[in-house]
This record gives C-alpha cells, structure tokens and sequence, in this order.
C-alpha cells in the first residue's frame, strides 16, 4: 500500500480538537470551521495554512504518536500533496526538525515558540502610562521604533492589521515602547511588534505594553497568544511572569526553492 493512501482527511474542528487531546494551538491557533487541507496517519496530522509567506503545513503528533508518525506522515506528504497543495515552508515540533530535514531539502527558517493564556495578567508598573496610538497617524513613529530597535518585529503598522496599538511615551512625547494587537485567521488575538527604545530597556516598559494588550485581550475575547524567537529568554521570563504558557516550540523552514 503506497504511504500517500495511508492519509485521510479531517474536515471538522471539533474532531481536529478531540484528534489533538484539547490542544491550546489547535483551538486557538487553527480556525474554525477549517480553512484548507487536514490529513492526517496513525499519529500525525499536516495542517494546511496561508501566511505571509506562502502557503505552508503545521504537522503535530497526536494520539500519542511520535517520531515513526511524524516521518510517515512527512513522507506521504512528499509523493504528492506537497507539490499538490502548492506547499513552501512547513513548521513542526523543534524535537522532529531531524525528520523535517530526512524529508526535504530545506531552505532558511527560525525556532519559535507559540504561547497563550487565559489569565487576566497581574498590573505591572508603568501601565498607567499606556495610551493608545493610531495605526495610521502614528505609522511613522511606530515604524522607525522598530526598524532601528527591533528590526524582526512584525507590528506592520499603517496596513490595517493592527486592531489595537499601545505605546508608551516620555513627557516630551517621545515614543519609547509600543506593542500590537492582532487577529490570527482563527480570530484569537494575537499580539506581535512589542518593542522598547533601547535607551530605555530594562525599565519595564516592554512588559507593561505586554500586560496592557494582554489584559484587554483576555476581557474581550478570553484569550490572548503570542509569538517569540526561542532563543530570547528575557521575553520569555516576562511572558511567563504575565501567565503565558508554551503550547509549542516550533521549527519553521522554507521548502528549498521557495
């Protein structure tokens, strides 16, 4: 029996969700109803999403499967619906990258880690200097904060993909930290873009732009996820401090040629 007709397709959240054991990225990160191709082996399943980048796949173990899972399951991806699907990058688990690598050839990609909460977080100083800023009127502060202090900051302001931005900013006016509330194509908030003058880290300021999204995000929708590079431990205290959890660390790579 050939590897690809081991693979069946998914076609309802709420199975994708009971397939997953009530996963947190599954429930808030993966919309609902489905949006593309679900397919899934014995212990694994290829999720198939629309970025920024192209079109890629989240592939995760499930029902206790792991790594022999993991490898079928990316091995009956590559006799066909990869090329079918019209694939260029696919992020899985940081423990299977060996299998992501044994499969394809590979292009640039990162190690992320996908966090959320449903905690209201604690009040941290300097909240009460948040104010909310314009995502048009003030797209050219917010743009060269981060393009000089935080140039893989993913904020975009100015394209409408922001639904909430605040920042913070010195008496003079200055704007010293900011940080965006967006939306996952699950409708999760999502926030993305937080970023400090470096002139003004080690202040707090990061984490008060962090808890006031946050806060807003948890009393209207119950929920707030987040992105950050794995190799940044100092966001990652601060996240954690706020109630953030890991609901996975991910390896992302391109697909060579993409």
């Amino acid at each position: 029996m050939a590897p690809e007709t081991l693979l069946r397709s998914i076609t309802a959240h709420a199975e994708l969700l009971a397939l997953s054991a009530d996963d947190p990225f599954v429930r808030w990160g993966i919309p609902d109803p489905l949006t593309g191709a679900v397919l899934a082996n014995h212990g694994a399943v290829a999720v198939e999403r629309l970025g920024r980048r192209g079109r890629g796949l989240w592939v995760l173990p499930h029902s206790g499967g792991g790594r022999a899972a993991v490898r079928d399951l990316l091995g009956a991806l590559a006799l066909g619906p990869v090329e079918e699907l019209g694939v260029t990058g696919i992020s899985l688990p940081q423990p299977y990258a060996a299998e992501l690598a044994q499969t394809f050839a590979l292009g640039p990609g990162g190690e992320w880690d996908w966090m959320w909460t449903t905690r209201v977080p604690p009040v941290v100083p300097h909240e009460d200097r948040l104010v909310v800023l314009d995502d048009n009127r003030d797209a050219p502060e917010l743009s060269a904060l981060s393009t000089v202090h935080s140039p893989t900051g993913e904020g975009d302001p100015g394209t409408g993909r922001t639904g909430l931005w605040l920042g913070i900013r010195t008496p003079d006016g200055e704007l010293v930290a900011a940080g965006a509330m967006q939306s996952l194509e699950s409708g999760a908030p999502h926030l993305a873009g937080i970023v400090t003058h470096a002139e003004h880290r080690g202040r707090g300021l990061g984490r008060a732009v962090t808890a006031g999204l946050t806060r807003h995000a948890v009393a209207e929708h119950g929920v707030c996820t987040l992105g950050m590079y794995s190799d940044n431990p100092p966001a990652r205290a601060v996240y954690l401090a706020l109630g953030y959890r890991t609901a996975c660390a991910w390896h992302s790579r391109r697909l060579a040629g993409h």
